[in-house]
C-alpha cells in the first residue's frame, strides 16, 4: 500500500508538469488562437474564464492547496492573466503609436502655421510697398491731368501749328513726345501696380484660408491627442495593475513548483516572464554565432586561455580539461562518423528527462535532474561561441546562470544549422571560441540562475540560434 501511495503521488505530480505545459500558456500559444475572436471578445471570454478557475482555486484551497489539480488550475489562471495582461499591453502600444502620430501632425501643424503666418508678413509688407508705389504714381499722374487742363493745352494740333517757325513746331513736338512718354510709362507703371496688388491680395486671401484651416486642424488634433493621452495613461495603470497580479500569481505558484519539485526531486525552472532577457540573449548568440561561423571547419582547439569561473565548485579543474572525457564519450565519438548531426545526451549518469520540452508552458528544453557536480558533456563536436555567466547587479546569476552554447559542426538532414545550450551549471569547463568533441567535458551541473534545484537544462536551436527556434531535444537523443 505504501509503494502504491509514492507511485500514486509521483504520478500526481508528474501531471502537473505535463498539464501545465497546454494549460499555463502565458508565454506559449494563445488559448483563443484558433477561435478568432476580436480583442473585445477575448477579453470578456478571459474574464469568464478568469472568474472561473477563481472560483476552483477558492473550493479546492478549502481542501487542500498543494494538491495537483489545485497547481494545475493556479497555472490555468496565469495563463489567461498573462493573455489579459498581453492585449492591455497591445492597447497601450497602439495607444502609444497613436499619441505620437497626433503629437507629430501638432507639430507640422505648428511649423505649418508658423510658416503661412511669415508668408502672409511678407505678403503684407509687399503688398504696402507696392500701395505706396502706386499712391505716389498715382497723385503724379493727377498732378499731370490738372496741369494739362489749367494751361488749356487739349489740343495738341493748336499747340504745333501756333508755332512761329520751324524750329519751335520741333521743339514744341520734342516736349509733346516726351510728356507723352513719360504719361503712357506712368499709366503702366500704375497698371502693373493694380496688377501686382491683385493678385497679391488674392494670394493673402489663400494664405489666410490656410492660416484659418490649419488652426482649426491643430485645435482639433490637440484634442483628440489630450483623450489618447487620458485613455493611454488609464491603459498603462491597468497593464501596471495587471502585471503586479500576475506577478504574485507566478510567485504563489512558484512556491508549490519548488514544493513538488523538492518532493519528486524532478528540478527544473520557476515560471518567470523574461522575454527582454530572452531577446537580449537572442542578440547576443547571434553576434557570437557570426563571429565564430569561419571556425566550423577547423577542428584544433584555440590557444585562448580558459576562463575562470568564480564560485564554481570545480573552478579549479579547468585547467586540464581538452583532452577530459570519459569512456562512454569516446565510445559516442567512434560512431558519429555521419556529417549529418547525432547527439549523445548532455549528462552521461542521467539518461531520462525529467521534465520535457512541454513540461510547463515556456520550457524551452529537456531537464536533466542530477546532482549538482554531474558532468556535463558536450552532445556533438562544434565550437563553444558563448561560456560566460549571466547575473544581476548584486552578483546574483539570473536566467540560464552559468551557460554555455556550442555551434555544431554538423547540420540536420536537411542542411540546418545545430545550435545546443547547456545552462544552471555550476562551473564552466569549456571556454568560448574552443572546438570540441562529442561527449567532452565542458561544465557541471548546478541550480545557478533561473533553477528550482540542481539540474541540466538542454536546448536544441536550429535552424537559427533564436530562442523561438527551440525544437524537442528528445527528438535529436538516442
Amino acid at each position: 500500500m505504501k509503494r502504491f501511495g509514492i507511485l500514486k503521488k509521483f504520478l500526481s505530480v508528474l501531471s502537473v508538469f505535463c498539464v501545465i505545459a497546454f494549460s499555463c500558456a502565458f508565454s506559449g500559444e494563445n488559448v483563443f488562437a484558433d477561435e478568432k475572436l476580436s480583442p473585445e471578445e477575448e477579453k470578456a471570454a478571459l474574464e469568464q474564464r478568469i472568474k472561473e478557475t477563481n472560483s476552483k482555486l477558492a473550493e479546492l484551497k478549502a481542501e487542500s492547496a498543494n494538491t495537483s489539480e489545485y497547481m494545475n488550475t493556479l497555472s490555468s489562471k496565469i495563463s489567461y492573466l498573462e493573455q489579459e495582461a498581453e492585449l492591455v499591453s497591445d492597447d497601450v502600444k497602439s495607444y502609444e503609436s497613436k499619441v505620437s502620430s497626433l503629437q507629430r501632425q501638432c507639430e507640422e501643424n505648428e511649423k505649418a502655421i508658423l510658416s503661412t503666418q511669415e508668408e502672409i508678413d511678407e505678403l503684407n509688407v509687399k503688398l504696402g510697398e507696392y500701395n505706396e508705389a502706386f499712391s505716389d504714381n498715382f497723385d503724379a499722374y493727377c498732378k499731370r491731368l490738372r496741369a494739362m487742363y489749367v494751361s488749356g493745352e487739349t489740343d495738341i494740333f493748336t499747340f504745333l501749328l501756333t508755332s512761329s517757325d520751324i524750329s519751335q513746331f520741333l521743339t514744341r513736338y520734342e516736349m509733346l513726345r516726351r510728356v507723352a512718354k513719360k504719361d503712357s510709362d506712368l499709366l503702366k507703371s500704375i497698371e502693373n501696380e493694380l496688377n501686382e496688388m491683385e493678385k497679391m491680395s488674392d494670394e493673402l486671401a489663400q494664405k489666410d484660408e490656410t492660416l484659418t484651416q490649419r488652426r482649426t486642424e491643430l485645435l482639433m488634433g490637440k484634442e483628440e491627442l489630450e483623450e489618447n493621452i487620458l485613455k493611454l495613461n488609464e491603459k498603462k495603470s491597468d497593464l501596471d495593475a495587471k502585471k503586479t497580479n500576475l506577478s504574485a500569481e507566478r510567485a504563489s505558484a512558484n512556491i508549490l513548483l519548488k514544493k513538488l519539485s523538492d518532493e519528486t526531486g524532478y528540478y527544473t525552472e520557476f515560471l518567470q516572464d523574461d522575454r527582454e532577457t530572452l531577446e537580449e540573449l537572442d542578440r547576443e548568440i547571434e553576434e557570437a554565432a557570426k563571429k565564430y561561423a569561419e571556425s566550423l571547419s577547423t577542428t584544433t582547439t584555440t590557444t585562448k586561455k580558459p576562463q575562470t569561473t568564480q564560485g564554481g565548485e570545480h573552478g579549479d579543474e579547468n585547467n586540464d580539461v581538452s583532452g577530459e572525457q570519459s569512456s562512454e564519450s569516446n565510445s559516442s565519438q567512434s560512431g558519429s562518423s555521419s556529417r549529418y548531426i547525432e547527439l549523445t545526451y548532455p549528462v552521461p549518469s542521467q539518461k531520462r528527462v525529467t521534465c520535457g520540452i512541454h513540461g510547463y508552458a515556456g520550457h524551452s528544453g529537456a531537464d536533466f535532474a542530477c546532482p549538482t557536480g554531474s558532468r556535463v558533456v558536450a552532445a556533438e563536436s562544434g565550437t563553444v561561441i558563448i561560456s560566460k555567466d549571466l547575473t544581476n547587479p548584486d552578483g546574483s546569476y539570473r536566467s540560464y546562470g552559468r551557460y554555455i552554447i556550442i555551434m555544431h559542426d554538423k547540420t540536420t538532414s536537411s542542411g540546418d544549422m545545430v545550435y545546443t545550450l547547456y545552462a544552471h551549471n555550476s562551473s564552466r569547463v569549456a571556454y568560448e571560441g574552443q572546438h570540441v568533441e562529442k561527449g567532452q567535458l565542458i561544465a557541471y551541473s548546478g541550480s545557478t540562475g533561473n533553477s528550482t534545484g540542481p539540474h541540466c537544462h538542454f536546448e536544441v536551436r536550429t535552424p537559427s540560434s533564436n530562442y523561438s527556434d527551440c525544437k524537442d531535444p528528445e527528438k535529436y537523443l538516442p
